[in-house]
């Protein structure tokens, strides 16, 4: 129906924690949050029937549908763009994408540039800078601690959002850990997508957004055992 009230799903699994929110008309979004290093493959969907069940909202009333696209964990991302990419095709739901560390920035504290940066490892991290507002002034990218710093140039103070805090926080003073949490939000996601033109939702499938290629290898074939004839 045209003057249906719109109730947006939306679910992050990207990092360490599986979340899911609603949020119905201009009303803020609603959301609860398990905080999980595995397993978000097993716990996503009953944690989704079980929060839409307390919150009476039944899967056949949403309208449309938000999920995180990375970057994060390549087995995470891939949890949440999956389920929600099966629910809009079987309920003929639009579908966009939001980005993690965007997700993420809107979670700070402090009235000043925010870096969300996720230590990525291999000496590396995934990171985003955005101004006092919210407003985007990088894209997602996996740099080092030097360049990563760098993305929010001056002296002026930056909060720092994630797990990569600690190590920009030891370069200087300027870098300041924000109280915001180390993953990204559904609240925030529904938030985001909330905020988007009616054209971004008419538009392909969203992708995972991968910074850097998987950490798993195959196998070397040189080093296999040799089987006995």
């Amino acid at each position: 129906m045209a003057d249906q009230t719109p109730i947006l799903l939306a679910c992050d699994t990207t990092q360490s924690a599986c979340s899911v929110a609603v949020k119905i008309g201009a009303a803020e979004a609603r959301q609860t949050v398990l905080e999980m290093s595995r397993g978000h493959a097993e716990a996503l969907m009953p944690l989704m029937q079980d929060f839409l069940a307390a919150e009476g909202v039944a899967m056949g009333d949403v309208t449309h549908l938000a999920v995180t696209v990375g970057p994060g964990t390549f087995t995470g991302t891939r949890v949440g763009l999956s389920a929600m990419r099966g629910l809009a095709l079987a309920l003929n739901l639009p579908l966009v994408g939001i980005g993690s560390l965007q997700a993420m920035a809107l979670a700070g504290q402090a009235a000043r540039p925010r870096l969300v940066a996720i230590d990525a490892r291999r000496d590396s991290f995934y990171c985003q800078a955005f101004s006092a507002d919210g407003a985007v002034l990088s894209p997602p990218q996996a740099l080092g601690l030097s360049d990563a710093a760098a993305l929010i140039g001056g002296e002026e103070q930056v909060a720092v959002i994630g797990t990569g805090k600690l190590a920009l926080a030891a370069l200087g003073a300027r870098f300041l850990p924000d109280a915001a949490p180390d993953f990204p939000q559904a609240r925030h996601v529904a938030a985001l997508a909330a905020q988007l033109p009616p054209e971004d939702w008419q538009g392909d499938p969203p992708a995972p957004l991968y910074l850097r290629p998987p950490d798993a290898t195959l196998p070397d074939k040189s080093k296999a055992l040799l089987r006995a004839p």
